[in-house]
């Protein structure tokens, strides 16, 4: 049979049936957020939105009505413990409670004999759509597990509130146009959010994982929307009457009733989200709005390489025969009886684990970098992103696919060991401070995947990845040393390091020496583009393929950052040997770049009228002949159709390498614009109405970098909204959109992967603190939204590395006594800070800052420069 591959491919275009309106619109939405205030619109050229607000809705994944949080918050104390039951008080009310008896709203599900060797009792409490599970012993409350299912009644498919002219719907064919639901976005009186870029279409209704880091992906449980597994049962008969077995865990076993019909699974009416908002542990709330029932499902995976899973269902009683499903569905949270089930284990061994999860992932995050913001939702996105990326390693060895799945392979060749995606893994850690604990993966990596010549191991299968991988290993070696400064772990991996550099030059002096200095190949970097470019090894000669730009960008990157970081281990520990071996890497990186900067010099000024006036930027030194609205395969990392390339990841590799020259990075956003191949910020398929999300990060990456912050934030709430479930995370290599789900046709679908999942965890640390590459400048809170610096906003960082040191700070909202918005930002730096460091703050209504304590004071911004922070680690700001 012959191998998948890595992608697939489309065959033929297929109609799509579009969600109804009345699905997609729910029911009436609940109270919204403020909303921002008013400002002119982003350019005059784009389309209009005349100024208004866009539609909205409530984010009901962290959405708080008044008082709710405050509810939640508020765990009754427990004053004794009896055999079988316990004296609780809450808010001057004392009882005797027994399991399933309840305190002020609180229900008391367990009694853990003894945790830790202590006793715990164990509350559950919900509001209209947040829960809680609150762990509380004699001495006061010890663990507090947030909930993003509250009352089941309450569950809906996400509304879609937009008008019909600009309302997110799918056609059958994707063609390529103007990008007019992002253009409204931007041109709007908001910034982008959750709120508004929601409220357009139809959610992705994805899987949830069941995971721990020991059993690896093929112990891991897939979750559909209703609760029920992927996975069969373990009884033999399952392979040959899978009908007759069923799946390993069906909730229907465990509901009050023989009649499963009446808590049927609805399409859209679940609400799928990970306890805690970032814990591999499943979430379900089901509501069948027919007959006012619903349940919800909370599974978990404990640690261990042979845990087995462990289940707990929360069911709502049928109504009465006389009474409606409204009816039911209006009851009270405290009126509305509930039946709780657990499966393959008791109640007591379940909640001991879940606290058990909970304190472990809470400290591997809290213990290391610290972030607090008006967005939950986006940060448990972050935290997610790292957490089900872990869980899906086997070991320490990589894993292209989260969960099992058509890429889970423990084969020495296979898709599991994709550079790409060990690289964002890498990344992701390495940027929330996680630099430590990603380092034995980073040299398991190295030790095993990198063949004697530099080359990488997946160039043994069939498949030749792009050397501009090297480029990336170099930058992350480069940004392990500046976060965590660790000499001995840098030391161990130069051996393997230096092969890959070898590896690369062999190729950089084969171009010199084969091409004379005026052609403008002369000094690049020659191989495949892309893996599924590069099939098969044979075919992984010089002129197998164009020369790529992003091959050399990256390759001068890599090799650039490396020579940086080996001069400051070499200054730091004066170690002459690395010294010279930083001066003669930085000899070569220096020369690399005045190469392609002549070749690009070259092919920019070679370029067609067309090309020119449109400002578009080659992808290689003979594209210099085509339309602005061309744009051929990986160009825009779209898909491919079988015989023929329709897309691009080469653009996306540019983006991230930051070559330097804003005015290269814009040429590719022009092209993309130009044929048409953009939506909501995020690239497109030609083709098919479709998301290629796995390189997302890229357009990050190059947003960032750009004046303007809201492009970025477009581009970073419209991948956690539709390419992305927003529940439980799942997060598929490509994706239709909107509002598709696994399996609704394979031709097209990938399999959730990790460079996909860990798109918010980089967005949002880009977000939040941006390190310019190629000068000493740190950006805070560069792409803040506005709603961010309303009256009684707090963003809070504590811990977060950077190259010139690790530094915290806290920006609030104060009020004013001389009218108008003021901010207070505290800083401190764990050793003093030689970069300039820039503050952004966006006031709401987009009105230009007035006034700074200290700094440069610019429209958006203040300047910190390095000179004013000589000596200090704490400093004081106060902005209006």
């Amino acid at each position: 049979m012959r191998r998948i591959r890595r992608r697939g491919f489309l065959k033929n275009a297929t109609a799509f049936a579009l969600l109804g309106d009345a699905v997609r619109r729910g029911t009436a939405l609940a109270a919204e957020a403020p909303r921002a205030g008013t400002s002119p619109v982003a350019e005059a050229a784009s389309p209009k939105s005349k100024g208004d607000s866009p539609a909205r809705i409530p984010n009901e994944y962290t959405l708080f009505l008044p008082g709710e949080r405050e509810c939640l918050e508020s765990a009754p104390q427990v004053d004794s413990f009896g055999p079988v039951s316990l004296k609780a008080r809450h808010k001057g009310e004392v009882r005797e409670l027994r399991l399933g008896e309840s305190i002020g709203g609180w229900q008391l599900v367990a009694i853990l004999p003894s945790l830790n060797r202590i006793p715990t009792a164990v509350f559950e409490r919900h509001v209209t759509h947040q829960g809680a599970l609150a762990y509380v012993t004699t001495n006061g409350k010890i663990a507090h597990i947030p909930k993003r299912v509250g009352d089941l009644s309450k569950i809906r498919p996400r509304p879609v509130n937009a008008p019909p002219e600009t309302r997110f719907e799918r056609p059958a064919r994707y063609l390529p146009a103007p990008d007019k639901l992002g253009d409204f976005i931007l041109n709007s009186a908001e910034d982008p959010c959750y709120e508004n870029v929601a409220a357009l279409g139809a959610e992705m209704i994805g899987w949830t994982l069941v995971a721990n880091e020991e059993a690896g992906p093929e112990k891991s449980l897939w979750l559909e929307a209703s609760g029920v597994s992927r996975q069969f049962g373990t009884d033999p008969a399952s392979l040959w009457a899978p009908d007759l077995t069923g799946r390993l865990f069906e909730p229907h076993r465990l509901l009050p009733t023989e009649y499963a019909y009446e808590y049927e699974y609805v399409h859209g009416f679940s609400k799928r989200t990970l306890l805690g908002g970032f814990l591999p542990a499943a979430d379900i709330g089901v509501y069948n709005p027919r007959y006012g029932t619903g349940y919800e499902v909370m599974m978990i995976l404990p640690s261990g390489e042979a845990a087995r899973p462990l289940g707990r269902l929360r069911a709502m009683a049928l109504p009465a025969a006389n009474e409606s499903p409204e009816a039911a569905g209006n009851k009270s949270l405290a009126a509305a009886p509930f039946t709780n089930c657990y499966w393959n284990g008791s109640g007591e061994e379940f909640y001991s684990e879940v606290v058990g999860i909970w304190n472990h992932w809470n400290d591997f995050f809290n213990q290391k970098m610290q972030v607090e913001i008006p967005d939950e939702w986006l940060l448990d996105a972050a935290r997610a992103g790292i957490v089900l990326s872990r869980c899906s390693y086997h070991g320490l060895n990589p894993s292209y696919q989260i969960g099992e799945g058509a890429y889970t392979f423990r084969l020495d060749r296979s898709p599991a060991i994709f550079p790409v995606s060990f690289c964002v893994f890498v990344w992701a850690h390495q940027l929330w401070n996680l630099t430590e604990e990603v380092q034995p993966y980073f040299e398991h990596y190295l030790e095993n995947y990198i063949l004697p010549d530099g080359n990488f191991l997946y160039n043994k299968m069939e498949q030749v990845e792009a050397p501009l991988n090297a480029g990336i290993f170099l930058e992350n070696s480069a940004r392990a040393y500046d976060y965590a400064r660790d000499i001995e772990a840098l030391q161990r991996r130069l051996p393997v390091l230096r092969r890959m550099i070898d590896f690369l030059l062999k190729r950089y002096h084969y171009s010199k020496a084969a091409f004379p200095h005026d052609d403008p190949r002369h000094g690049l970097i020659w191989g495949s583009p892309e893996a599924d470019n590069g099939m098969p090894p044979r075919d992984d000669f010089p002129e197998s393929h164009p020369y790529y730009y992003q091959n050399s960008s990256w390759t001068w990157r890599g090799l650039r950052e490396h020579a940086r970081c080996l001069a400051r281990a070499a200054a730091e520990h004066e170690d002459d040997k690395l010294r010279r071996e930083s001066e003669q890497v930085a000899t070569v990186a220096a020369e690399m770049r005045a190469d392609i900067q002549r070749s690009l010099n070259t092919a920019l000024a070679a370029r067609n009228p067309e090309m020119k006036a449109a400002g578009i930027t080659p992808f290689t030194p003979f594209d210099t002949r085509r339309t602005p609205s061309e744009l051929g395969m990986y160009e825009n990392n779209r898909f491919m159709t079988e015989g023929m390339y329709e897309n691009t990841r080469y653009m996306m590799d540019w983006w991230t390498s930051d070559w330097g020259d804003p005015a290269l990075d814009e040429g590719h956003f022009k092209h993309r614009i130009l044929a048409g191949e953009q939506l909501l910020g995020m690239s497109t398929n030609g083709q098919y109405p479709q998301t290629r999300n796995s390189m997302e990060y890229a357009t990050l990456a190059a947003r960032i970098r750009q004046d303007d912050y809201r492009p970025f934030l477009l581009t970073l709430y419209a991948d956690a909204c539709y390419a992305m479930d927003c529940g439980n995370r799942y997060s598929p290599e490509n994706a239709l959109v909107p509002g598709t789900y696994p399996g609704e046709d394979p031709s097209t679908a990938g399999s959730p992967v990790v460079n996909s999942e860990l798109e918010p965890t980089l967005g949002l640390r880009w977000l939040l603190c941006y390190e310019e590459h190629d000068r000493d400048i740190v950006h805070l809170q560069k792409a803040a939204p506005q709603h961010w610096f309303n009256s009684g906003e707090k963003i809070r960082v504590w811990n977060c590395p950077t190259r010139f040191g690790h530094l915290s700070w806290t920006t609030e909202s104060v009020s004013s006594n001389h009218g108008g918005p003021r901010w207070h930002v505290d800083i401190e730096f764990e050793v003093p800070f030689s970069a300039n460091l820039v503050v952004h703050v966006h006031p709401p209504g987009r009105v230009p800052l007035r006034a700074t304590s200290i700094g440069e004071l610019h429209k958006g911004w203040v300047v910190l420069p390095a000179s004013l922070l000589v000596g200090k680690t704490k400093l004081g700001i106060e902005i209006s």
